[in-house]
């Protein structure tokens, strides 16, 4: 362990320039002495009071300007008071735990510390917000268990926000359980639930079949008291296949999809007594079910962080992400040209497809800001050469010549891994690039990054490739758990490969004297600094995938996150998308929600994404939102300048809202969105305090109740405030 300590000790001496691009010199913190060990404050340029017990996180990857000691001390008895930027922790010698006052009100308190983690109070009717982007649909996750890993659809960042007045980062690199379960229920499999199916899965190779079982295990359970319950299903897998899950004979989860994160929690009030569950899961899994009682707390477990390690900022929800984004370097802005349509497709196979999409959005007069070449551009039977397949894309630079001519940049997909028989694997291979055991670049080492990008620069860039889509950056399957970098254990920076991806990327274009512009799957706390935009994953199609987007969007908007955006239409879609009304129904509702959200984009999985291809009246409804998006164009843009002059949100829940509105969100300062999340002819919409208007209307209307509206196919309810 001290030899480990030592190198991250020295490792830190370097992070600033090699990660960070900032200098940190923090002085020394406020020190109290407890019956429990010693506890250390430290204070933020932004007011964010850190608390510290062990060894802090080193190096230093999330902060940029350091934690000053500008900070009071008074003592009184068994408590020290330890104030400074309008924040007091009281810490209780006896029990060594601590309690934060704000405005003469207690906001937060310590109730149980533990090696490796802490439990704060959480009293009901406290909201949470927060931790970065999930496909659980929970908006409020007081009380929900989250496993913070990241994988495919999910980005871990462990910063929440509360309606009691604070935001809170867990300064962790490593795993992070949230409300882990302590109990657990006893599952016992009964056999087959159904046929076996074949799906389509992304391989090395391209696309291809999986086979998959389906399988039914059951149990019981006995509740104390009448309550809410928090459940969390573990598969047991680095990705699961399937999450469904009945509780007395009602579905409550049902996540189906080529790949799902490995666990997600859930929530439900139970009646005291005995009730029953059965799980159907992948034959492969091996679930687990666990079960906790709403104990009135939030818990943080870091198992491989070296202490407890973390930032309270005393502001209300919207301040306090702002003061955090503020703290890690603030916000970076994107290119002018990000903030019209981006159209993308899995995949162009050819030069001469990107060229035909290109034409169709010129004859047919409609915007375009982005044309995105996704994966296998580069050489056959490789992933990710670095060198483009001369037999499908004879002549790269012409092909960017015509669509710059036109006014479009392209951005194309790149991956931090490498496989196959080609120069640039056998230049990473040659100086030990790779972490070790797996083909993803080892992007806390110099000399791979360095090599990475001196291979985008001379193949990619210098033909005119604009934006850079990095895809698969958590890396892929949890790949660092159990492994060792350059950096040090797998598992104790488990959740910074994606942040030191983006940190490169931004980095690096800046060097190449280039607008820097990144789409990327994954995100961690700091990133707010780099011009990258994150995406939701390989998401499904369905009604429900939609609703979860929108809560997936603003949960990674209330983690810090500032540009997000998602497959609009969805990525793993019907087979017969073209022709099934149903599903058109969704991809043109998707489509105008993704008009009112940082970038405005689609996928889709084996895709040909041209509007025409869905039929007359959807390429009409499709084409409608794409002239709207310009027509807002000037307000996106003066929404997204406010994000960077003030680290706001582009996308906020409505704290204030009943419950059943959790889709609802404020889009820059003026916009209410309401997405259409279902297949309805009209909808409820809760309309905060203040007068509004219909935004195609122009009808005005009074706040502080909810309405019934209309939701006619050509648009979703929006409203301005007045």
């Amino acid at each position: 362990m001290q030899t480990i300590t030592s190198k991250l000790h020295l490792l830190t001496i370097t992070a600033s320039a090699f990660f960070c691009g900032a200098t940190i010199a923090d002085a020394e913190p406020v020190r109290v002495e407890t019956a429990r060990g010693a506890v250390s404050f430290s204070m933020s340029a932004a007011g964010g009071m850190r608390v510290t017990r062990g060894e802090a996180e080193s190096p230093e990857l999330v902060f940029t300007d350091g934690f000053s000691a500008q900070l009071k001390r008074e003592e009184k008895g068994d408590v020290v008071s330890v104030s400074g930027g309008g924040l007091v922790a009281n810490v209780d010698k006896k029990t060594g735990l601590v309690a934060f006052v704000s405005g003469g009100k207690t906001i937060l308190s310590e109730r149980e510390v533990f090696e490796k983690g802490v439990a704060f109070d959480s009293p009901e009717g406290e909201r949470l917000y927060g931790l970065g982007q999930f496909q659980d649909g929970a908006l409020d996750i007081r009380n929900l268990p989250r496993r913070l890993v990241q994988v495919n659809t999910q980005a871990s960042v462990p910063f929440m926000v509360s309606t009691r007045g604070w935001g809170l980062h867990w300064h962790s690199y490593a795993r992070v359980d949230f409300n882990p379960c302590t109990d657990f229920v006893k599952l016992e499999r009964e056999g087959n639930a159904a046929e076996g199916r074949s799906v389509d899965v992304t391989t090395n190779a391209g696309n291809a079949k999986e086979e998959r079982v389906e399988v039914s295990l059951v149990g019981t359970f006995d509740v104390p008291s009448d309550g809410e319950y928090a459940f969390d299903l573990d598969s047991g897998e680095k990705m699961s296949r399937q999450q469904v899950v009945d509780i007395d004979g009602k579905r409550i989860v049902s996540n189906r999809n080529v790949w799902l994160p490995p666990t997600v929690g859930f929530r439900l009030r139970l009646a005291k007594g005995r009730h029953t569950v059965r799980v159907l899961a992948d034959s492969r899994d091996s679930p687990t079910l666990g079960i906790r009682p709403d104990r009135g707390e939030s818990r943080f477990v870091s198992d491989f962080a070296r202490g407890t390690d973390y930032v309270v900022y005393p502001f209300e929800p919207t301040k306090a992400v702002a003061a955090f984004r503020r703290d890690c370097g603030g916000t970076a802005a994107l290119p002018d040209w990000a903030w019209g349509y981006w159209h993308c497709q899995e995949r162009f196979a050819t030069q001469q497809e990107l060229l035909d999409a290109l034409h169709y959005f010129k004859k047919n007069d409609l915007p375009l800001s982005v044309l995105v070449q996704d994966w296998f551009w580069w050489l056959d039977d490789t992933w990710n050469s670095m060198e483009w397949s001369k037999a499908r894309y004879p002549d790269p630079k012409a092909m960017l010549d015509e669509c710059h001519d036109a006014g479009v940049r392209v951005m194309l997909s790149v991956w931090p891994k490498a496989t196959g028989e080609c120069q640039f694997t056998k230049e990473v291979e040659a100086i030990g690039g790779f972490i070790p055991g797996t083909s993803w670049i080892d992007y806390s080492k110099k000399e791979s990054v360095d090599l990475f990008w001196r291979w985008v620069e001379r193949n990619l860039a210098s033909v005119g490739i604009d934006a850079w889509w990095l895809d698969a950056v958590e890396p892929e399957n949890d790949d660092l758990h159990g492994r060792t970098w350059t950096l040090g254990s797998g598992d104790e920076f488990r959740n910074v490969y994606p942040l030191l991806v983006n940190l490169a990327a931004d980095r690096k274009q800046r060097e190449m004297g280039r607008e820097p512009l990144v789409l990327t799957r994954c995100a961690f706390a700091g990133q707010c600094r780099t011009a990258c935009v994150v995406w939701s994953g390989d998401v499904g199609s369905e009604w429900k995938d939609l609703r979860t987007q929108v809560i997936a969007g603003l949960g990674a908007s209330m983690a810090g996150v500032p540009y997000w955006t998602t497959d609009g239409g969805g990525f793993f879609r019907p087979h017969d998308q073209y022709t099934n009304a149903e599903f058109q129904k969704r991809f043109v509702r998707w489509v105008q929600w993704a008009t009112f959200c940082p970038i405005q984009r689609v996928h889709g999985h084996k895709t040909d994404n041209t509007f025409s291809r869905f039929g007359a009246k959807t390429e009409r409804l499709l084409s409608e939102q794409v002239r709207l998006r310009e027509r807002i164009r000037p307000y996106v843009k003066a929404t997204a300048d406010e994000a960077v002059r003030a680290n706001a949100p582009m996308m906020t829940p409505l704290f204030d809202a009943p419950a059943g509105f959790e889709t609802e969100y404020m889009f820059g300062r003026e916009l209410l969105v309401c997405p259409v999340t279902a297949d309805v002819e009209e909808m409820d919409v809760y309309l905060p305090a203040g007068e509004w208007e219909d935004f195609f209307t122009g009808k005005r209307l009074e706040g502080g109740r909810v309405i019934r509206v209309a939701t006619p196919i050509d648009r979703i309810p929006v409203f301005r405030r007045k």
